[in-house]
């Protein structure tokens, strides 16, 4: 005899807790994505910096409300304006922002054996990317488009930092915005009300395939700017060649 699995709770049909509930479901199914592609990769290095790229990301959350009634304002669990969605959606994007060069270098990508996060370099561009996002919103350019300028600021300054990595910032560019978009329209497709949520004039609330441009300009700019950052927290570097000491340390090589 088989039997149906009903994914409804007492009383609540599953449609109905999904239409009230868009953004935690994207949130928890992109965490299933993070979580499923971080067993899936060979290199413990790999696995290891995507989990830390994540969780130094998570304190943004806070921040995430500043990009509100102006461009989005989607509803969390509990009414408020902070939820547990947003710890996910920051842990989310940046576990998965490096990505594509992940999948596109491999091993070439490393990081010195033993090396962590650099909390002052990590403090140090947090406090500026803030400041000058503030800056930008308070002379009364728009949240998305203070955000956008804000890592395109950054990036020009950690490319000058880290110039051997502007391939895998390329990669991330074009790489992130179609990953972070398959996972929009995953969410959309089962969600159609999410679309609701935006709340941006054009250009950044137009439709292109479907999903708001203001997400995939963000989704380019995060993408050129968070391996960049990544090298220079964690001193991660492109290799021009697979080293040998790869083979036997994965993902890392000596000092």
């Amino acid at each position: 005899m088989i039997r149906t699995i009903v994914l409804d709770l007492p009383g609540v049909p599953m449609r109905a807790v999904l239409a009230t509930y868009p953004y935690l479901f994207a949130g928890l199914l992109s965490s299933a994505f993070v979580l499923l592609v971080v067993r899936w990769r060979p290199l413990a290095a790999h696995r290891r910096m995507m989990i830390q790229l994540g969780l130094i990301n998570v304190p943004s959350a806070i921040l995430l409300p500043l990009v509100g009634r102006d461009y989005w304002y989607p509803y969390r669990l509990g009414g408020g304006g902070l939820g547990v969605e947003d710890a996910l959606c920051a842990f989310n994007v940046s576990a998965m922002g490096c990505l594509p060069a992940v999948l596109l270098f491999g091993e070439r990508l490393i990081r010195p054996e033993g090396s962590g996060p650099k909390p002052q370099r990590l403090l140090t561009c947090g406090l500026l990317g803030v400041g000058s996002f503030l800056v930008q919103w308070s002379l009364g350019r728009s949240s998305m488009t203070s955000l956008i300028v804000t890592l395109l600021i950054g990036s020009a300054v950690l490319v000058s930092l880290r110039p051997g990595l502007w391939p895998a910032a390329l990669a991330c560019g074009l790489g992130f915005p179609l990953l972070y978009g398959a996972s929009v329209k995953a969410v959309l497709w089962v969600c159609p009300g999410f679309i609701s949520s935006w709340t941006s004039a054009p250009p950044w609330g137009r439709l292109l395939f479907g999903i708001p441009l203001g997400e995939t300009a963000w989704a380019a700019a995060f993408g050129v700017f968070w391996p960049l950052l990544a090298g220079y927290v964690f001193d991660l570097r492109l290799a021009a060649r697979i080293p040998a000491s790869n083979h036997s340390h994965a993902g890392q090589v000596p000092q």
